[in-house]
């Protein structure tokens, strides 16, 4: 009775076509050949072709003492077909070893099977193609993915895809591994540091102060020589990287997002994008309120008036740093009172 009540609960979706996750331990050729005719056999009953994909990565081997290089299996048996259920299910009778994965969701009566969505077979297919079959997967669980920031990837062979940036400390760039379903993890080439957007960064990562102080200078000196003498292609490179790169970032803490829309803003102040600027001023606005720390909301009022050439916000900011007396390495506390004494002309 079971089974009857698990395939009447598939009927709804017998003929959805989507990618099933299947296993053989069949070699490459003779899978090829067994899914070859029965392509064949559809195609003469005015049916489809079977759509598959069998990932293979070329691997050296030995043969007799000559290296050689043959075709493997990439990752275990896996074999993924996009197809019916009902066609599934059927194909399975004439290939005896091919089984479908079940999900690991269960249920004691619902009956389900793995499934890939178009969208991650599509970029599966994207980074092998790159890879020319010669593509590193993982399993989940494998990489810890909390050091990694969360990025985008704009332009180029990846344009859109989403993962987790992999790379040496100090690096822009490098590759990103990219989740599909829950089934394993890919890794892309390099990509070039102007290809990836930051969404989010890692749990625990230390280099988004870095990274925000080595900008710092290149925005302040930006500003001045818009002020002054005018922007260079300089400037406009290193403010249009930032703004791009930044964009859509996720902040997690209070002095992170206080920073994060400062530099924004003066970046964009740079560049005279004042739709931009207006709309990271408002950023900026709302997160004053929200800074506990002195010093730190002294940094970001001295900046927005640099940025801004606004006085209330120097005046702002100096009711916050009367009373400082300097240490020798106070270098941020420093650099917001030598901000501060700067004549800006109002924009």
């Amino acid at each position: 009775m079971s089974r009857i009540v698990i395939y009447l609960l598939h009927v709804k979706d017998a003929n959805l076509r989507q990618w099933y996750v299947l296993s053989s331990k069949s070699g490459i050729k003779a899978l090829e050949d067994k899914f070859s005719a029965l392509s064949a056999s559809r195609l003469e009953q005015g049916g489809e072709p079977i759509e598959y994909f069998l990932p293979t990565c070329v691997a050296r081997s030995c043969y007799y003492g000559k290296p050689v290089m043959k075709r493997r299996k990439l990752i275990s048996n896996y074999v993924f077909v996009r197809d019916s259920l009902r066609n599934i299910l059927e194909m399975n009778q004439a290939i005896d070893s091919l089984w479908m994965l079940p999900h690991p969701d269960k249920t004691p009566v619902v009956k389900r099977y793995m499934t890939i969505s178009d969208r991650d077979m599509e970029v599966f297919k994207s980074v092998a193609h790159a890879y020319a079959n010669e593509l590193p997967c993982y399993p989940i669980g494998a990489v810890d993915l909390e050091e990694g920031d969360r990025v985008e990837i704009v332009g180029g062979d990846f344009d859109g895809m989403e993962g987790t940036l992999q790379c040496r400390q100090g690096r822009n760039g490098g590759k990103v591994l990219i989740s599909i379903g829950d089934l394993f993890l890919i890794s892309t080439p390099e990509i070039r540091p102007q290809y990836i957007r930051i969404l989010q960064f890692g749990k625990g990562n230390r280099h988004p102060y870095r990274l925000f102080e080595a900008h710092l200078p290149r925005a302040i000196q930006a500003l001045q020589h818009m002020q002054g003498t005018g922007i260079t292609s300089d400037d406009i490179a290193a403010m249009t990287v930032f703004t791009g790169r930044f964009e859509a970032l996720q902040t997690t803490t209070v002095n992170i997002a206080s920073q994060h829309a400062t530099l924004m803003l003066m970046s964009y102040a740079a560049l005279q994008d004042q739709q931009n600027v207006a709309l990271w001023q408002e950023r900026c606005n709302q997160l004053l309120p929200t800074i506990k720390s002195d010093t730190q909301r002294a940094w970001q009022l001295a900046f927005m008036f640099l940025a801004t050439g606004d006085y209330a916000l120097r005046s702002q900011a100096q009711s916050l740093t009367a009373t400082w007396i300097l240490a020798p390495r106070e270098r941020k506390r420093a650099l917001i009172i030598s901000t501060l004494n700067m004549s800006i002309d109002n924009q």
